[in-house]
């Protein structure tokens, strides 16, 4: 609460530096008018000082809408409104011929000193971009490092425990029907993972793959790993070969709906699945016939911490994945169960 405080405070500074520049502009050239009488001008210094003080001011807008450490904002709006003031004064100066040796000392004084504080400000910004840069490679290398990990190590490891299931599943003498159901649940399992390591690889992204035979297999596999879940699936005639972007992401996506189905959805689970075809859309609907979500929950369950634990994060990273392909997500009201509907624009 205290950061949000702050926060506000700041904001608030930076909205009145140029509500306060633009209030002293008025002032000056009011005051200018009132005491002096316009007289003989010279076209192209007005131009000039017009300019500097039109660019100025936007200058002071500009940072002060983007920049948001006072050390970059405040010597920034200073400077550039400083200069902003001593133009308008050399301005109405100018235009009332008013000018003389003291006063045009003072206003280039003026504006040195502003050029001069917007320059230090500026420096300072341009250090801390530059050390953002900085930090976001190192960052962009321990990913790149847990990538190769991940990819790697896990992926050889699951490979290996993968190799003992398959082995166990050829010879199943002295397993009950049981144990064989669990071991073909594992598996599935371990397929499901060894999928989400695949999709860290850099190339995997871009990969386009049918989505009516992509979703076909999540459901199989999601059948295999949690045994109590059954799904329907419908896809209108036509939509067989149709392709969608980011196939390896998108997997991990559907998996997660269908895992919250079989999690959140009763003792015996069933996910209704259709696909159809709009315009140039894919249009997916997973249905199931649980308690559904809670009305005081259905605002935030695609933010991250932003609904329950039951719901927070995996729904999170399913929307993130399906914006990333760019397609959205949303949540439809329905008087039983949950319903998601996922549009996906048709590849080439």
């Amino acid at each position: 609460m205290s950061n949000i405080k702050i926060d506000n405070q700041v904001n608030r500074s930076k909205v009145a530096y140029p509500i306060i520049f633009l209030s002293l502009a008025i002032a000056i050239t009011v005051i200018y008018h009132q005491v002096f009488l316009p007289r003989s001008t010279n076209l192209d210094t007005l131009l000039f000082y017009t300019t500097l003080a039109f660019i100025t001011f936007t200058l002071v807008v500009l940072f002060q809408r983007f920049v948001n450490d006072p050390s970059f904002h405040i010597p920034l709006s200073i400077g550039w409104g400083l200069v902003f003031l001593a133009s308008v004064e050399k301005l109405n100066a100018e235009m009332l011929n008013t000018i003389n040796f003291e006063n045009e000392n003072f206003f280039t004084a003026m504006i040195a000193f502003g050029f001069a504080l917007s320059a230090i400000g500026f420096y300072k910004w341009t250090q801390h971009m530059w050390k953002q840069e900085q930090y976001r490679e190192q960052q962009h290398r321990v990913i790149q490092l847990y990538n190769s990990l991940m990819t790697h190590d896990a992926g050889n490891d699951l490979q290996a425990v993968l190799g003992y299931i398959e082995a166990a599943l050829m010879t199943p003498e002295g397993c009950s029907p049981k144990t064989i159901k669990l071991l073909e649940a594992a598996e599935a399992a371990t397929l499901r993972m060894a999928g989400l390591i695949k999709a860290f690889k850099p190339d995997e992204f871009e990969s386009e793959q049918a989505l009516v035979p992509l979703l076909q297999s999540i459901a199989l596999q999601a059948e295999k790993v949690d045994l109590q879940l059954k799904t329907k699936f419908y896809a209108q005639p036509g939509t067989e070969n149709l392709k969608v972007a980011g196939a390896t992401l998108l997997q991990i996506a559907l998996t997660n709906l269908l895992r919250n189905t079989a999690k959140h959805s009763g003792n015996s689970p069933i996910a209704e699945i259709t696909i159809f075809r709009n315009n140039e859309n894919l249009v997916i609907t997973i249905s199931d016939r649980g308690p559904g979500i809670p009305e005081g929950l259905i605002g935030s369950i695609f933010e991250r911490g932003g609904s329950n634990e039951e719901h927070g994060l995996g729904l999170y990273l399913t929307k993130q994945i399906i914006v990333a392909c760019s397609g959205t997500i949303e949540f439809v009201e329905t008087p039983i169960g949950a319903t998601f509907r996922i549009v996906l624009p048709i590849a080439g």
